[in-house]
């Protein structure tokens, strides 16, 4: 192609005023063009190039003089491995080599596709002016090229030099939605009250006995948790009893929760828990449910091509996954504890078959490398003889620290001291391939006795099974405790003692077999004390279930026991019943048999379970019978035991006892009657339009789980921390009516209250037809219903059909201004008459010249 062929083609542009992207691509490169062309062919460039015409040309079309170097910028797609990525600004420049890109843009592609240390590399190639380029790309290593015909920049990028694919099997975060989940309520709280009352009928004693109340409950304020108890005993000294009172404050996001009051001690090891009062700050992992804190199981492999990889654990198929060609990294995969046999299957497209096996020790009080959980706690001992007191004199520090040091071995220590006592301690945790470890050592020193050490160490073999075998599990125990060692606030035993305790469990001919035992090596003072059990279970088809236990012990006294224990069980499930026969028999106790039947309600809630049994032993007979319910807003439990001696004077009992509970609950001023409350709940609160009729909350097979009717607002237990979506089922709501959403996500946070207001005033579902003013349907119009009686109602989105025919649900009587989404804005103002519910024909809604009401 010569200059002269290339300005000729100008011209034809010129003529014909043909002006595209393309074409101006094309010839922003002319120059490049013409110019590789005159190193060929001087004399030709020369007689054509020299042309006052063709120069004037040249710069009437590109503005510039024709032997001037120019930027081109133009919009085009980019692709990396040949998918899309999205479209990027390119500067073209005199040569190919020479196209240059936004770097920005770009490198946020790459930083999902290429290793760390390439991204590196393309960030110190960036040029001043914050772009890349072809060569810049090519010296890296990568291969790239800018399609001039398609206007397309490809970057190919080779698995080698790809970053590593994660694939979690585990989901650690939040699921989603999350971020548009209704938070707690800013003041919230509940109070349970439960009791139980006897009547008896015996011979030591008859009539009503003393009433029993207990008492509980929690407020929440943005967070800050006051929760107590309290008991009464009708005629009690006193009557009531204060139980525990506390404060709490959790920081979720570090899994840190403060209490500070009444305590309940966190302890391990050879720790000692009893009451104090005074704070406690823990590493509580409960507070991030959907956090991993065992160690990272990762699996890495790399694959030459696009493959299928199945993902087997013990045999079993859990996972099938297509990857694309790189590194992979397998990681978080559902491990038991013990060992297990991890195997990839990997399947490439022409079906070459290759397989790579991982054997995993899991023990599960591992943490993962660098994670760290512990619990402080400093307080003064605290009583309850009558009414609660404390003993400032005695300050008690009970700490306790374990860190994640390898996938394999976490280690931990403690310490708990008061004045007069302390105890140190070092534990720790190894999984091998061999078996999971563990230890605890302990010195403790007592003022009145001295000092002396503990220990305890355990080895446990358990390996998973595939589906056609079941591998042994088994784990040996050997504890010694000196005989000075004394845990805080007891006393030391005086003798020195070793125990060793052991188990195995198998499967065998389809039974479960556990083969358990323990021996105590006596002092000088005692024998021997040992125990040795064999348990066999077998389940078949039918619902039937067998469970045989042999037992032989012998105390420290020498005395010898030999005993055995048969249960037969039938398990009815379309029926709900069971029935369960067992025999007991033992050289101290004699014979002992019982019968019992169950039977269970199809509701959850709002149903009566039922049982009854029939004992006999070497005392008497006894016959027991029991009903249960369990409501939307209390539970109560009736059972009457009946009792006969086989004595000389056949002597009859009978003991009839109620026991029940219920819980009041509120939340930002509203409130609400419920079942016993144990930490936390959402509070569904109708609209005063809904007040009269019933909405099942969470509907399932077995019923509601809450239910909003005549006697109020529906409570949902939930638990703290765990996104739960709260699902309403309204099927005898009359048409018109809105719920608003049929489904909310909630994530609670420790005993906290979470409101839901249900439904709206919205009582009638409008319909019509719109119409021009000659009548014409308006078709395929988009609008917005505002009301002009009610300030505080949303706006509502209007849509005509093909034939102008629109329908609008949530609204209610009053006035309404329809806005027309178009060229030029249409209002139109109409009235739903008063008392009108359900669906209300408007007819035909007519649009006049001047747009006024009709």
């Amino acid at each position: 192609m010569s200059k002269l062929y290339l300005l000729n083609w100008v011209k034809i542009i010129e003529k014909h005023k043909i002006i595209c992207l393309s074409s101006v691509v094309l010839l922003s490169f002319l120059p490049a063009i013409a110019q590789g062309q005159q190193l060929n062919s001087q004399e030709n460039v020369t007689q054509s190039s020299n042309s006052a015409e063709d120069q004037a040309l040249f710069e009437s079309i590109f503005g510039r003089p024709q032997h001037q170097n120019s930027i081109q910028q133009v919009v085009v797609p980019f692709f990396i491995n040949e998918q899309a990525q999205g479209q990027i600004k390119i500067l073209l420049l005199s040569t190919e080599s020479q196209v240059q890109w936004q770097a920005k843009q770009f490198l946020e592609k790459t930083a999902e596709i290429v290793r760390s240390d390439i991204q590196e590399k393309l960030l110190a190639a960036v040029d001043r002016e914050g772009h890349l380029s072809l060569e810049a790309l090519r010296q890296i290593g990568l291969i790239a090229n800018f399609d001039q015909r398609q206007l397309q920049l490809h970057v190919q990028v080779s698995p080698a030099q790809r970053r590593t694919n994660i694939q979690s099997l585990r989901q650690e975060k939040l699921p989603p939605g999350v971020e548009n989940a209704i938070h707690p309520s800013t003041l919230s709280g509940y109070v349970n009250l439960r009791g139980g009352q006897d009547l008896v009928w015996s011979a030591e004693q008859a009539g009503r006995q003393p009433l029993r109340l207990s008492v509980d409950g929690a407020v929440n304020y943005k967070g800050w948790v006051l929760e107590g108890s309290a008991d009464f005993r009708e005629g009690g000294k006193p009557a009531w009893e204060s139980g525990d009172l506390r404060l709490l404050r959790d920081h979720p996001e570090r899994s840190l929760r403060y209490i500070i009051g009444d305590l309940s001690v966190p302890v391990t090891g050879y720790q000692s828990s009893r009451p104090m009062v005074g704070v406690t700050v823990a590493k509580n992992f409960a507070l991030q449910p959907y956090r991993v804190t065992r160690p990272i199981n990762e699996y890495e492999f790399f694959l030459e091509s696009p493959s299928k990889v199945e993902v087997l654990i013990n045999g079993r198929l859990v996972q099938t996954l297509q990857l694309a060609p790189g590194k992979q990294n397998i990681r978080d995969l559902p491990l038991s504890g013990g060992i297990n046999e991890v195997q990839l299957v990997i399947t490439d497209p022409v079906g070459r078959v290759q397989r790579l096996s991982f054997p995993t020790a899991v023990a599960s009080e591992l943490l993962a490398p660098g994670l760290q959980q512990f619990a402080y706690s400093l307080g003064f001992p605290s009583s309850k003889k009558g009414s609660r007191s404390y003993d400032f004199t005695q300050p008690a520090l009970t700490l306790s620290h374990r860190w994640g040091i390898t996938d394999n071995l976490t280690l931990g220590g403690y310490l708990q001291a008061d004045l007069q006592q302390q105890i140190l301690g070092f534990e720790g945790a190894w999984a091998t391939a061999y078996g999971n470890f563990g230890w605890d050592l302990a010195m403790s020193h007592a003022s009145s006795v001295g000092t002396d050490y503990a220990f305890k160490v355990r080895y446990d073999y358990s390996k998973g099974g595939n589906v056609n075998a079941s591998p042994p599990n088994f784990g040996l125990t050997l504890e010694h405790r000196g005989s000075r060692f004394a845990k805080l606030n007891s006393d030391a035993d005086d003798t020195s003692s070793f125990d060793l305790t052991a188990y195995y469990r198998q499967k065998i001919w389809g039974m479960s077999a556990n083969l358990s035992g323990s021996y105590e090596f006596g002092s000088d003072a005692s024998a021997d004390a040992y125990n040795i059990s064999l348990g066999l279970v077998k389940s078949f088809g039918n619902g039937l279930g067998v469970n045989l236990n042999l037992n032989h012990r012998q105390d420290t006294t020498g005395k010898d026991e030999q005993s055995a224990y048969l249960s037969l069980s039938w398990f009815l499930p379309r029926k709900r019943q069971s029935i369960t026969v067992t025999t007991a028999v033992s050289s101290a106790d004699g014979l002992s048999n019982k019968l019992t039947w169950n039977q269970s309600s199809r509701k959850t809630i709002g149903g009566i379970n039922t049982s009854l049994g029939l004992a006999h032993n070497s005392d008497g007979v006894g016959l027991t019978s029991r009903l249960s319910y369990t409501g939307y807003r209390a539970v109560f439990d009736f059972s009457h035991g009946m009792t006969l001696t086989q004595d000389a004077d056949e002597t009859m009992s009978h003991v009839s006892r109620l026991t029940f509970g219920t819980a009041f609950v509120f939340a930002d001023g509203h409130f609400g009657w419920s079942r016993p409350i144990n930490n936390s709940f959402a509070l569904l609160v109708p609209h005063d339009n809904l007040r009269a009729y019933k909405i099942g909350i969470n509907p399932s097979g077995n019923g509601y789980t809450a239910q909003i009717d005549r006697r109020g607002a529906a409570v949902v237990p939930i638990q703290p921390y765990r996104v739960s979506t709260i699902r309403l089922d309204a099927a005898e709501l009359p048409i018109g009516y809105s719920l608003g959403s049929d489904s909310h996500t909630v994530l609670p946070s420790y005993k906290s209250g979470t409101l839901i207001r249900v439904g709206s005033n919205a009582t009638v579902i409008l319909k019509g037809v719109l119409v021009d003013s000659n009548n014409n349907p308006v078709t395929l119009q988009a609008g917005e219903i505002t009301s002009l009686t009610q300030q505080d109602q949303q706006p509502l989105q209007l849509f005509t059909n093909k034939t102008g025919r629109f329908v609008v649900e949530g609204l209610q009587p009053g006035k309404y201004e329809l806005t027309l989404f178009s060229d030029r804005p249409t209002k139109i103002h109409f009235e739903i008459p008063q008392e009108q519910i359900g669906i209300y024909d408007i007819g035909k809604l007519k649009l006049t010249l001047d747009s006024n009401n009709l």
